[in-house]
């Protein structure tokens, strides 16, 4: 069976045409956008002063069914643990205090050690030692005997031992500490 006239041809190509671009306008329909939100930080620092950059953190952790022990470097911001503590990610990290001032020397003192209570109560709470750092004026960081020459900005570094209980209930747990910056 054929196609009789030119007119019936006419009609069937012009919906052919309409058709494909339809279908290509529907392939190049408009990109679509995503938004995420970032942070951006800035710490600023006045003579005779001291700020907090970064909280202590022990991060995640599993409780055995023996105690343990898990441990920030103040130095390095390494993290470890030891008998039946495990580490779960990568997410501890060392507290940061920025200061300056000082004409003669700094002294520097604050808490030894810190409870963690679980947010909530019902469980034990876990107890950490702590130990200071210090660098300043673009030197390297040593730990931290309680003096210091004025040189800069010094940076204080706070990392420590939490000794973990066994079997340990699950929760967030935290604790406040002190430290005490003078500038002589």
């Amino acid at each position: 069976m054929g196609i009789q006239g030119t007119g019936n041809c006419r009609g069937a190509a012009c919906a052919l045409i309409i058709a494909a671009v339809a279908a290509n306008a529907a392939l190049c329909a408009p990109a679509q956008a995503a938004d995420m939100g970032g942070t951006a930080n800035a710490a600023v620092v006045r003579p005779n002063t001291l700020i907090k950059t970064d909280d202590l953190d022990f991060g995640t952790l599993l409780s055995g069914p023996t105690g343990g022990t898990v441990t920030i470097d103040p130095v390095t911001d390494g993290r470890s643990a030891g008998g039946g503590a495990t580490l779960v990610g990568n997410d501890g990290r060392r507290a940061i205090f920025q200061g300056t001032g000082g004409i003669l020397l700094i002294t520097v003192s604050g808490s030894t050690s810190v409870t963690l209570a679980r947010a909530g109560g019902g469980a034990p709470t876990m107890t950490a030692s702590l130990v200071r750092a210090a660098s300043t004026g673009g030197g390297g960081i040593a730990l931290l005997g309680g003096t210091l020459l004025p040189s800069g900005v010094q940076a204080y570094y706070i990392g420590g031992t939490l000794n973990v209980p066994a079997n340990q209930p699950a929760g967030a747990y935290s604790g406040t500490f002190t430290l005490t910056v003078n500038y002589l």
